[in-house]
């Protein structure tokens, strides 16, 4: 086994510190400013995007970046509070579609600021627009990656 050098040891550390820290600063800001935990707006930034059909439960775990029984948990929490309505398909019967009702695309819609204002501050602001664009395909294709060694 070949160890990092001293780039790819710096990047690595970043990187598991910023899978911490990020998360964490995100989930203060949006229950301080939206009442809403990351989790939470997740879902709610998937189902909102999903308009009126919704997302089958396992897809919407999937585009959340959340297991299937933390977005379980999270879209009856939702359900609860009058934010999500599931309904079972109409294709098989067997699974359900979360559907984010008119409060809960309200919701997102006052949230939505907060992690933009956010994410200007720790990032994009001290940023020039060709390092948005380089970091954006990298961490594309390292997600890509990701994605596929998770299959």
């Amino acid at each position: 086994m070949q160890d990092f050098d001293e780039h790819e040891n710096r990047l690595w550390r970043s990187l598991m510190r910023l899978n911490g820290a990020l998360p964490r600063l995100l989930d203060d800001d949006l229950a301080r400013g939206a009442n809403l935990s990351l989790s939470e707006f997740a879902i709610l930034l998937v189902l909102t995007e999903a308009g009126v059909s919704g997302r089958r439960m396992t897809d919407l775990a999937l585009a959340g970046g959340l297991s299937p029984s933390r977005a379980t948990r999270v879209v009856a929490e939702l359900e609860r509070r009058g934010l999500v309505e599931k309904a079972r398909t109409e294709a098989d019967g067997r699974g359900s579609v979360a559907v984010a009702t008119t409060a809960g695309r309200k919701a997102f819609r006052a949230a939505y600021p907060i992690q933009v204002s956010r994410a200007r501050e720790v990032l994009f602001d001290d940023m020039k627009p060709g390092d948005v664009v380089k970091m954006a395909d990298a961490l594309t294709q390292l997600l890509r990656r990701v994605n596929a060694a998770d299959r």
